[in-house]
């Protein structure tokens, strides 16, 4: 009856896991590895410096990724694994997949500070830079126009495959991510690491640069 009940319980939690289908949804022992990187790359002082990573938000994640961490490597030798070692990862990476799914966004994907390398060093799938699908549709690639105004605005336009202005199917807003040269820069060779954004869900996407940077 314990066996079986313990099998219940496994099945339940594995259950819980799999309802959110993400780069974290991966076997254990690989995601093991993949937390370990996140946790020593976002620790690492300059790292943590430069992308304004709160401590206690490094510490939380830490805290649950070594007892996951522990509890994985112990399941190596399957001969002597038991049920309340299984239970005992399983819970322990149910913890920290929480926390995990608010730190990678929060850090990495939502943070300006954080580049396309930040990303892949911290062992983190890299922005997507090719077509995707939502709920079943393709989402048709489009083209950009951009007319330089007066008063330090420029105004970009997306264009489908037959000329027509706006949004394509199933898009919600539009980001234009830009880089704004200045004396001694170096321009990202990733546009994912282009520092400045604005979001739009109308015609055109107006982009208003400061006076101070009027000629650049």
């Amino acid at each position: 009856m314990g066996y079986g009940s313990g099998k219940i319980v496994h099945l339940l939690n594995s259950i819980r896991m799999s309802k959110l289908k993400d780069q974290f949804s991966v076997a254990a022992r690989d995601l093991a590895t993949k937390l370990t990187s996140l946790v020593n790359y976002s620790a690492t002082v300059e790292v943590a410096t430069r992308l304004g990573i709160i401590a206690s938000d490094n510490s939380e994640l830490s805290d649950l990724v070594t007892p996951f961490v522990t509890a994985e490597s112990m399941m190596s030798n399957k001969s002597v694994v038991t049920m309340a070692m299984t239970q005992t990862r399983d819970t322990a990476q149910e913890k920290v997949l929480v926390v995990t799914r608010r730190f990678a966004p929060k850090w990495y994907y939502n943070n300006l500070a954080a580049t396309a390398t930040d990303i892949l060093n911290a062992s983190l799938e890299p922005h997507s830079d090719v077509r995707v699908s939502h709920q079943g549709a393709a989402i048709e690639m489009t083209t950009m126009s951009i007319e330089s105004l007066s008063s330090h605005r420029f105004d970009v336009t997306v264009k489908d495959s037959v000329g027509s202005e706006g949004k394509p199917v199933n898009i919600v807003f539009i980001r234009v991510k830009y880089f704004v040269v200045t004396t001694e820069t170096t321009i990202p060779v990733d546009p994912a690491d282009f520092c400045k954004f604005t979001d739009n869900s109308k015609h055109p996407i107006v982009l208003t640069l400061p006076a101070a940077n009027a000629g650049l």
